[in-house]
């Protein structure tokens, strides 16, 4: 497993903001005085939804503004059979096909796009289905809803029997990416948030350390952090930054409760380690 130090990161930060790779509407990183009072949010899976995860520790640190679109087992990757679904309070009962970051991409879309203004990459188009009928925004015209930070933590689920895809998906358009792959999700989810919210910054968090360790999750880690770069995403690696390691919770669950989900100190722990870069990335002294 490659580890990164804290310098190779910070370095990596600094690379987003002056020279990302070319994609459409990339926008270079704003550097605000203060995150106080934006708009932040978080996308992933079970490890990010609860109401006291790592984002809503960050968030109050910050003063900024939380929307969680988390939705617990979800994964980066569609499954064969994953259909558009943008209920905004999804259940799925043990049927998780369609709880994929790219039905968190498209609810977040609803939010940013103007109340029945259709979303192209929808209309008439086959989501892994059909598409009943053409997505649309549902934002009003007196929403005040404007994220400056979406944070996307995700991969723990893809570890267990996801497929990483070639690397080559990094370098597709965003609608030619196969989204049944790590590669191809990222990129998708990516580049169509930067499409119809270019003013939104993005940031890659990597799935923490758990036991029983998964044996291919250092592979997703490795990934994830190289698509980021590849996508002018700073990427934080919270595998091997964020303290909760494998060897000490099959000691004792000290920081995750099940080997799997923090508690209210790892959530804490987590969310020091994204306060942590955030402020070195937008070079907030606090």
């Amino acid at each position: 497993m490659k580890r990164h130090s804290i310098i190779i990161s910070i370095a990596m930060f600094a690379f987003a903001l002056v020279a990302c790779q070319s994609h459409d509407n990339e926008q270079p990183y704003e550097k605000p005085l203060s995150l106080a009072g934006k708009q932040m949010v978080a996308m992933g899976n079970s490890i990010t939804s609860p109401s006291n995860s790592w984002a809503w520790v960050t968030a109050r640190h910050f003063d900024m503004e939380l929307t969680n679109l988390a939705v617990p087992s979800a994964c980066w990757a569609d499954y064969p059979y994953t259909a558009v679904d943008t209920n905004p309070d999804p259940r799925y009962n043990g049927n998780n096909t369609n709880n994929v970051i790219s039905n968190q991409v498209f609810r977040f879309l609803q939010m940013v796009v103007p109340e029945g203004t259709v979303i192209p990459e929808a209309e008439g188009k086959p989501f892994h289905s059909e598409t009943p009928s053409p997505l649309t925004g549902r934002k009003s015209a007196d929403s005040t809803f404007d994220p400056f930070l979406v944070i996307i933590s995700c991969g723990t689920n893809d570890s267990g029997s996801g497929t990483i895809g070639d690397i080559s998906e990094l370098e597709k358009p965003y609608d030619e990416a196969n989204r049944e792959t790590l590669y191809g999700a990222i990129n998708w989810a990516v580049s169509v948030i930067r499409k119809y919210c270019p003013s939104s910054q993005i940031v890659l968090l990597t799935p923490i350390q758990r036991s029983p360790l998964p044996p291919r999750l250092p592979l997703f880690v490795e990934a994830i952090q190289l698509a980021g770069e590849k996508l002018g995403c700073p990427t934080i690696d919270m595998y091997n930054e964020s303290g909760i390691t494998e060897a000490e919770e099959a000691l004792a669950h000290k920081y995750l409760y099940d080997g799997l989900h923090p508690t209210e100190e790892g959530s804490i722990l987590m969310g020091n380690t994204v306060i942590r870069h955030l402020e070195i990335l937008y070079g907030i002294s606090q």
